[in-house]
């Protein structure tokens, strides 16, 4: 794997991504309840949106540990300079963690890409003293958030034969139905209650700094390889603004969303 290549349209789109999902991160964070003192490992941690507000709520008695796989995306979370923080690279469902050693989990889109959900939740379920908690969001599916049909739509508009993934498959909507993680949970030690909330997504505008976010992430992927030409690539781009120009209202772009909010406590 190329980490760097990977990485490179992650790292440029992470502010704006920050901004996009604040709302997604308040819902985690309310339901999260973090006191200070806490031990907290944070799973797929990326660049960092979450570490922050993590180690604020548990303060300079806590510690919070970062994972992710990607050394670039940890590299970024670095720069954050968050004293009560340590990050390490790794696979968080196979990682070595010191069992018993965290009060709660927190996941912010980070659970949906396990190559084996039950030895990954069981490995999280022993890192967590008995009672600890697990809070993480997943998406609905893609035709109940914009944020991905309509990037879906366009592609197919202009490129013929773009590859679907395997929905159960390793990816963002994976528990796009919530009985199946909740299966997982259960099999892994875990009481898990999952609740679906509305949200809105909001990205820093104008439209065409909407649709180039989009160019750099979900358009992005779906064409990774491809090698779609300049011209294409260009009208994708101009389309992606005039349709995501539909969800400003008063200057804001308020892009609406569904999304599972998973409560686990460790039997």
């Amino acid at each position: 794997m190329d980490w760097d290549e990977m990485a490179r349209p992650w790292l440029d789109a992470a502010p704006d991504l920050e901004a996009s999902f604040s709302d997604v991160f308040k819902l985690l964070f309310s339901a999260a309840n973090l006191k200070a003192g806490d031990k907290v490992l944070d799973v797929g941690c990326g660049t960092g949106p979450t570490l922050a507000a993590a180690s604020a709520a548990v303060g300079a008695s806590g510690r919070v540990l970062g994972i992710d796989v990607a050394p670039p995306l940890i590299t970024r979370a670095a720069e954050r300079g968050l004293n009560n923080v340590e990050l390490v690279v790794g696979d968080a469902g196979s990682y070595g963690y010191e069992p018993n050693s965290f009060d709660a989990i927190i996941a912010n889109f980070g659970i949906m890409f396990f190559e084996d959900n039950v030895a990954a939740f069981q490995t999280l379920r022993k890192s967590v003293r008995a009672g600890g908690q697990l809070t993480a969001t997943v998406w609905a599916s893609p035709a109940q958030n914009p944020w991905f049909s309509t990037p879906r739509k366009i592609v197919d508009e202009f490129v013929e034969d773009v590859p679907r993934p395997d929905p159960t498959g390793p990816g963002p909507m994976r528990f796009a139905d919530p009985s199946t993680l909740a299966n997982y949970l259960d099999k892994a030690g875990w009481n898990a209650d999952i609740q679906t909330h509305d949200v809105l997504l909001r990205p820093p505008g104008p439209a065409e700094r909407v649709a180039a976010l989009h160019m750099k992430v979900t358009i992005g992927m779906m064409l990774a390889g491809m090698g779609v030409e300049d011209d294409k690539l260009g009208s994708l781009k101009r389309t992606a603004a005039r349709a995501f120009a539909e969800f400003e209202n008063e200057g804001a772009f308020q892009v609406p969303a569904k999304i599972h909010l998973v409560s686990g406590t460790a039997r």
